[in-house]
């Protein structure tokens, strides 16, 4: 696998959640979680730009900026805004800019061209977002399990309490792109 793809899997990978439960218990865990995810109906696109958009999705090494802005390049939808991100561990750095879309099915995706030192990919990704009662769940569309993105009332280690206002990427952004010149 090259440089390239394991920082890229490393900056989304920041993106999931992780648990020190024990196997046995964690299975349990997971299948009544994914219970509770199935009897919630999936989040309409409206609700998913009201949760997102404008908003910087924080993590342990870098970030997301999900715009309000219309995505710039003419061939896509209408409905697909500008996504910026990046991500840093030591020395290894990526950065990404694409676009991103909901749709009323409850999912949400991010389609960017991650650039590292070594050059750079295309990467899809895309989350399963459900909610029933004020609580969201959420998964990766491709394996994963889900959670509890938001609880109702929010608890303090709520994912979404990560989604902060403003766009905090775009400074670090530019730093970095200064940087590979």
């Amino acid at each position: 696998m090259s440089l390239i793809r394991l920082t890229i899997n490393a900056a989304l990978g920041a993106l999931l959640l992780a648990s020190s439960a024990s196997a046995a218990s964690k299975s349990r865990f997971d299948e009544e979680m994914a219970r509770l995810a199935a009897a919630a109906s999936p989040m309409k696109a409206g609700d998913l730009k009201e949760l997102y958009a404008g908003r910087t999705w924080k993590w342990k090494s870098g970030g997301g900026y999900f715009s309000a802005e219309k995505a710039t390049n003419a061939l896509l939808p209408a409905n697909w805004n500008q996504f910026s991100a990046w991500s840093r561990q030591g020395t290894i750095w990526a950065y990404a800019e694409g676009s991103w879309y909901a749709d009323n099915n409850g999912k949400l995706c991010l389609h960017s061209r991650w650039t590292t030192k070594k050059g750079g990919d295309i990467a899809v990704t895309c989350f399963l977002h459900r909610e029933k009662g004020g609580v969201v769940y959420q998964k990766p569309a491709i394996g994963g399990k889900w959670y509890v993105f938001r609880h109702n009332p929010v608890q303090q280690d709520d994912e979404v309490l990560k989604l902060v206002e403003g766009d905090q990427v775009s400074g670090e952004l530019g730093r970095i792109k200064a940087t590979r010149r």
